[in-house]
């Protein structure tokens, strides 16, 4: 990465002095219950230099349209690429339990484990880093802190945005910026703890990945995105029914999530998929009612 200043590797091999691994996916969505990987890309950076991974990934179902317009990633560029079961030991072998930061990466990280947990490989003990999460902490004056307004305000070239390898290193370019930025102010570690996520092998391995019955209809409504009332055994609105926006299904070390866009408080949450007593979905008027809502 001839791009990276010396500032930037310093200030990373001063974080991670035994080496660091930045990583990217491209997907067929967001979920890794109902969609699938189809390019992982990572960048490992040690006291020897660089080495990168990059593959693209049959993924064994048709790409979705909207998805292909994100990535411009199509059926035929990957009607001869390796499947999942093959790349993901040697990405595993890759990362080879270092530290690895991704840009959002509890949806990286998801995708992962879920592959490795399906395939019965070993999660390796390797941290997990945010780059957003860090960002978000550096640069409080940014307007929001996706990856495209990130590099447009840290002045970081990013050529083919949505292609794993490209967004990768964009992550760790953003990761290093902010790390130089507060440890020129502030002097101290311990901002690392704000970009700090959780170990791989704080999953469980014999976890329960598979959607309970009384909730199994989720599937298709996270893969639309259409919104639903759901009844929550916790929280401010216990066993009451409130509106979200379901986004991904992930697997987390507590056990599956539901993120979500709660219309009630308009944040971002996880809700526990075990603790989702009932769910319903809405008719036409009442979708239309609720739009309007997130509007004004």
């Amino acid at each position: 990465m001839k791009h990276l200043s010396s500032d930037e590797l310093d200030i990373l091999r001063h974080f991670f002095p035994q080496g660091v691994v930045a990583f990217d996916l491209e997907t067929t969505g967001l979920s890794p219950l109902v969609d699938r990987i189809i390019e992982i890309s990572g960048i490992k950076v040690t006291q020897d230099g660089f080495e990168t991974f990059d593959k693209l990934i049959q993924p064994g179902i048709p790409i979705p349209p909207f998805t292909t317009e994100i990535h411009n990633i199509t059926d035929e560029m990957v009607a001869d690429a390796p499947k999942i079961d093959s790349v993901i030991p040697e990405f595993v072998d890759f990362i080879a339990g270092f530290p690895l930061i991704a840009h959002n990466a509890k949806f990286d990280v998801g995708f992962i484990v879920f592959d490795m947990l399906q395939n019965k490989l070993n999660l390796p003990a390797a941290k997990v880093y945010c780059s957003c999460a860090l960002s978000r902490k550096v640069f409080t004056e940014f307007p929001n802190h996706k990856l495209a307004t990130l590099v447009e305000k840290l002045d970081i070239k990013l050529e083919n945005h949505h292609r794993a390898l490209d967004d990768a290193k964009a992550c760790l370019h953003v990761f290093t910026k902010a790390l130089h930025t507060y440890f020129e102010q502030k002097k101290n570690t311990k901002i690392l703890n704000s970009a700090f996520l959780f170990e791989m092998n704080s999953f469980d391995e014999n976890a329960e990945l598979d959607i309970p019955r009384q909730i199994k209809g989720l599937e298709p409504l996270v893969a639309s995105q259409e919104m639903i009332d759901i009844k929550y055994k916790g929280g401010s609105m216990k066993g009451k029914f409130r509106p979200v926006r379901p986004i991904s299904l992930l697997p987390m070390p507590d056990g599956l999530i539901l993120y979500a866009h709660c219309l009630v408080s308009n944040l971002y949450k996880s809700f526990a998929v075990k603790k989702i007593a009932e769910y319903k979905t809405l008719s036409t008027q009442e979708q239309i009612e609720r739009e309007k809502l997130l509007n004004n």
